[in-house]
């Protein structure tokens, strides 16, 4: 596999940057009304985004989390015109994958908007690079990746929230130009990792029965798809 050294500095560069963001990201979500079907036994108590934006360390966990996931993402795509839409993904996934260890929430307010800059993003690139398909393969993949897991939240809701399945859509419009493998591996990824993590959730306190917050998980896979199974865009 081939490592582009300028790009991954460019890109560590600019998620370090956008990690130092995530707090704020956090702090401007408005707080979910309440759930009058919702079990309280099945979720710990709500931590107020203000409150939980304002830990101390948190700016700079999360600068280093998307600094190297960001410079990781750079070297092995390299130049192309996905890394536009890639660091747009990298420091909101971090700020969904925080809010969602803690609060076990995935705000729509936050993955909604993105999906549309995102999705702008794709269709750019896809004209750059004279390649329509490109654009359909980001559609396929918003489709494809949210409907999967939409049918996992309509077999088991208890295990999945529906909150992951909009996050899963968002991923796919990310990750479905890099074609079906890259997609693939973003689900067995999250699977493997979230089935690992299970045991030491629970040990922690933060797993209820067999629930767990999957969008940590749902994040790194896509890192991991896109590292591992990845095909570049030209251009």
């Amino acid at each position: 596999m081939e490592w582009h050294l300028g790009a991954a500095a460019l890109c560590a560069a600019a998620g370090t940057f956008g990690g130092t963001l995530v707090p704020r990201m956090i702090a401007a979500l408005p707080e979910p009304e309440p759930d009058p079907d919702e079990d309280p036994g099945d979720f710990p108590a709500k931590v107020p985004y203000a409150e939980l934006a304002s830990r101390p360390r948190l700016a700079w966990g999360c600068a280093a989390a998307c600094t190297l996931a960001a410079g990781l993402l750079g070297g092995v795509v390299g130049w192309s015109w996905a890394l536009t839409w890639l660091l747009v993904l990298v420091p909101v996934c971090c700020a969904l994958a925080v809010v969602d260890y803690v609060t076990w929430y995935l705000p729509s307010r936050l993955i909604w908007p993105t999906a549309a800059i995102v999705a702008v993003l794709v269709a750019v690139g896809a004209a750059a690079v004279g390649r329509p398909e490109v654009l359909v393969a980001g559609a396929v993949g918003f489709l494809g990746l949210g409907g999967y897991y939409g049918l996992l939240w309509l077999a088991s809701p208890r295990i999945m929230a529906f909150g992951d399945v909009r996050l899963g859509a968002l991923l796919g419009l990310g990750l479905g130009p890099f074609g079906v493998p890259t997609v693939v591996a973003s689900v067995l990824a999250a699977a493997v990792l979230g089935a690992v993590a299970l045991l030491p959730l629970r040990r922690a306190g933060n797993a209820i029965r067999r629930h767990i917050p999957f969008g940590p998980f749902l994040a790194l896979g896509a890192l991991a798809g896109v590292l591992l199974g990845q095909v570049p865009i030209p251009g």
